[in-house]
């Protein structure tokens, strides 16, 4: 499965913020985590055992992630009080443009890096492995993770929750996803926030 997802992650978030591009804001995706979200969601469901069993290994697999990706998406859809999107990529012209932004984007990804890496150093051993076997390299499916940790897989989804609260919380008091809210088993940005 680790694989698999390797094989198929990375093309099915290309096409998932080029479908939050196309839609121009109009989707319920708020980011880049939320993108990665739907990623991890479409590759738990797809390792379902009932899910492996449907795939007919004649379609590329591709397609097959990409429907049920529709299906996580109307999910979240429909979840959402307020529907937000990502704002399209604005060309404002020139390379020194692009080249400042892709350094601006590097930057910020190794600010994250260190946040997430400070973070995960609070988290006692247990929270930790957690965290690796679900967000990490490994990027199992909630049911995976939960047999490698020996818990049922709505223990896991429950402490993953918790993990997803508490980082929401750690980033927001470093000024990160300050207008993004837990509703749920969700995340939406508030009212009135642009």
């Amino acid at each position: 499965m680790g694989r698999v997802y390797r094989a198929h992650a990375e093309g099915l978030a290309r096409m998932l913020r080029g479908m939050v591009w196309r839609a121009r804001g109009s989707t319920s995706f708020q980011g880049a985590l939320e993108v990665e979200n739907t990623v991890l969601e479409t590759f738990a469901r797809a390792f379902e055992p009932r899910t492996r069993q449907a795939y007919d290994g004649v379609r590329p697999y591709q397609h097959f992630l990409v429907g049920i990706a529709r299906n996580v998406l109307l999910e979240q859809a429909r979840q959402r009080e307020v529907a937000v999107g990502l704002e399209p990529f604005e060309e404002v012209g020139g390379e020194a443009v692009a080249e400042g932004m892709e350094s601006a984007r590097i930057l910020e990804d190794q600010e994250v890096e260190g946040l997430l890496s400070d973070f995960k150093d609070g988290l006692s051993t247990e929270e930790r492995r957690l965290f690796e076997l679900r967000f990490g390299e490994e990027g199992l499916a909630q049911e995976g993770a939960a047999e490698r940790l020996g818990m049922t897989r709505i223990q896991v989804r429950r402490r993953e929750l918790g993990l997803k609260t508490r980082l929401l919380e750690f980033l927001q008091s470093k000024g990160y996803l300050e207008d993004i809210e837990l509703k749920g088993w969700s995340f939406l940005k508030r009212r009135g926030q642009s």
